[in-house]
């Protein structure tokens, strides 16, 4: 099979067209570092495609196997902060990294050793190839390029969501799954709707495997969590990774699937705990199933379910399940039964407790609950709470003296009340940096609260200090109890080609052909020679704010839609003054210029604009 002739995305044959009727996919679309460049052959047999996705651990590509005919995917340990590509695509590791990198490749061929032993489970995509190649190394497992993930699945949906009886079908292969791989010591971690896969015959597969330090923020490199999926333990709150935190995943992916929106962070849920679910859904619902959901989505740990089997037993209403659900907590939910919950979107309908349902929660639990808090800080953010319900309480109920507060006792009490509430919580949906310019944004107290910026200048056509990419999606909240690291890609325009010297219509081009959308010429003096002759002799650029030229800047770089001007000497021309011959004085005593006779000045020249 030619090369020539595959689709690189979905890796089907497209004959000679240019954009694959399959997946729409521009075949001309290069492949830049740090990624492997199209139809690089690594480990003498996979042709490398379109990139799929990519977190600090490393790539994952789709390919074509050259021996086996057919597609295939496949992740490339690359960790961006220890690697970097040299000649042929080699990796060559970064000074003073060895040890680190020897570390994560051991990590990784651990697990993916372990992921090849797995078989029998629908919902698994295990190793079926190990190897080292250009330095680093790679595993090869199954092509997912037809199906959609989770979340794509579920937002072809009408309403968002689906119901009990079709999540069931779904998840529970996906349970079984999850069991055998906490049976041979793997954890995911990264359980979550996008790392979910729905193949082409409607079974959801497990993706997305990655080493442990990718999962949680103790980690050594840069953490890839899934907010509103990820267990509190990931943030460095409470514990360790455990199966524990695999289940919490599973069970906020369970909700999403079946309310329609995102479990709100578990960062935020140390401040507020409960589980809120319309009343509609939890009409719709059996109750054994939201008891499972309460059990699996607790903050702490040591709360929650903590197996495979006891999920699954609580989700099919087992009797074996019966004596926990004995000891489920509160769940609140949407009294507005009435009201459309619409995906992605919060009620804001009022909420209340099932409390007929659901007993109270035990004391113990209680007493967990407030150590986190405690050891959060947030304890602040409680004080300004219970400040306002006892001003608002004397206020209701009255005091020794006739029920009146005075005035200086309100100022007292509202300005303490304020003042705690100045340093406590901070909680921060995140915006669409994308498009923003840099300068506006990077000052911004509000951000530093909740987010640690970090910036990555790359060549862009778009105006410089543009954002062009953020590594958190906009809508995702943040707080001050655990802000977030935001890698924001900013323009750093284009780099201006040396083209002083250079022939004017050459210097033209050059500029275009380097991204620069606008070139004016304008002539600075006739040229003394005709080796000067239309030649650039000064670059500089009109500055948007004031109107005038400028020189390029120190860096040499602009954006692609700035002003340049090419100052260049004018033609060089040759022009012969006519000769005179002396002659004595004519008539009136008038005498011509003197000379020294016919001829005398041919070939004098003179040089004229």
């Amino acid at each position: 099979m030619e090369k020539e002739k595959l689709c690189l995305r979905c890796m089907r044959k497209i004959g000679n067209n240019t954009v694959c009727p399959y997946c729409r996919n521009e075949s001309g679309k290069p492949q830049n570092d740090p990624y492997l460049p199209l139809k690089t052959v690594v480990g003498g047999r996979y042709l490398i495609g379109k990139l799929i996705s990519e977190n600090a651990e490393g790539n994952t590509y789709n390919a074509f196997d050259l021996e086996e005919k057919k597609p295939v995917s496949i992740r490339e340990l690359y960790p961006k902060a220890l690697l970097s590509r040299g000649e042929g695509n080699y990796c060559l590791v970064n000074v003073g990294k060895a040890s680190e990198f020897i570390d994560a490749k051991d990590a990784f061929l651990k697990l993916w050793k372990k992921l090849s032993t797995l078989r029998g489970f629908t919902a698994l995509t295990p190793a079926t190839h190990i190897f080292e190649d250009l330095g680093t190394v790679y595993a090869v497992s199954e092509f997912l390029g037809e199906g959609k993930t989770l979340r794509e699945y579920l937002l072809t949906k009408e309403q968002g969501y689906v119901s009990w009886d079709e999540a069931r079908v779904l998840f529970m292969p996906v349970i079984s799954a999850l069991g055998e791989l906490h049976s041979a010591g793997i954890v995911h971690g990264g359980i979550s709707p996008t790392n979910l896969i729905v193949d082409a015959n409607g079974k959801v597969r497990i993706t997305g495997y990655c080493i442990t330090d990718i999962r949680s923020e103790k980690g050594a490199m840069e953490s890839e969590l899934f907010d509103g999926y990820a267990a509190v333990e990931q943030y460095g709150l409470s514990g360790s990774l455990g199966t524990y935190t695999d289940i919490y995943a599973f069970a906020a992916v369970l909700y999403r699937t079946l309310i329609g929106s995102t479990p709100i962070s578990a960062a935020s849920r140390l401040t507020n705990d409960k589980l809120m679910i319309p009343g509609k859904f939890a009409e719709q619902l059996p109750a054994y199933v939201i008891n499972a959901l309460v059990n699996a989505l607790q903050i702490l740990p040591q709360d929650r379910t903590t197996n495979v089997d006891q999920l699954r037993d609580e989700l099919s209403a087992s009797p074996a399940a019966a004596g926990v659900a004995s000891q489920s907590y509160p769940i609140a939910y949407d009294e507005h039964t009435d009201d459309v919950y619409k995906p992605g979107a919060p009620s804001t309908a009022p909420l209340m407790d099932v409390e007929d349902d659901y007993p109270e929660v035990p004391e113990e639990h209680n007493h967990k609950k407030g150590a986190i808090i405690a050891f959060v800080v947030s304890a602040v953010v409680c004080l300004a709470v219970l400040i306002g319900i006892l001003v608002g309480f004397k206020g209701c109920t009255g005091d020794n003296n006739g029920g009146e507060t005075t005035t200086a006792e309100s100022t007292e009490q509202t300005e303490q009340t304020k003042e705690q509430t100045e340093v406590g919580f901070v909680s921060v949906s995140v915006p669409k940096f994308v498009g923003k310019h840099y300068d506006d944004i990077k000052d911004d107290d509000e951000y530093k609260k909740v987010l640690n910026i970090k910036t990555e200048y790359v060549d862009s056509e778009k105006e410089r200090g543009t954002i062009i990419s953020q590594s958190i999606n906009p809508g995702v909240e943040v707080n001050s109890l655990n802000p977030k690291t935001i890698v924001l890609k900013v323009s750093d325009g284009l780099e201006v080609p040396d083209v002083e010297g250079m022939a004017l219509d050459e210097a033209i081009d050059t500029l275009k052909d380097a991204g620069f959308k606008f070139v004016k010429t304008e002539m600075s003096s006739v040229a003394t020679s005709a080796d000067e002759s239309n030649k650039v002799n000064r670059v500089v650029y009109v500055d948007d704010e004031t109107a005038d030229w400028k020189e390029i800047p120190s860096d040499g770089r602009l954006s692609a839609t700035d002003e340049i001007i090419l100052y260049y000497y004018g033609e060089y021309v040759v022009t012969t003054q006519p000769t005179v011959t002396e002659t004595s004085p004519g008539p009136g005593g008038i005498t011509p210029d003197s000379g020294s006779g016919a001829g005398a000045d041919e070939g004098n020249t003179t040089t004229t604009n």
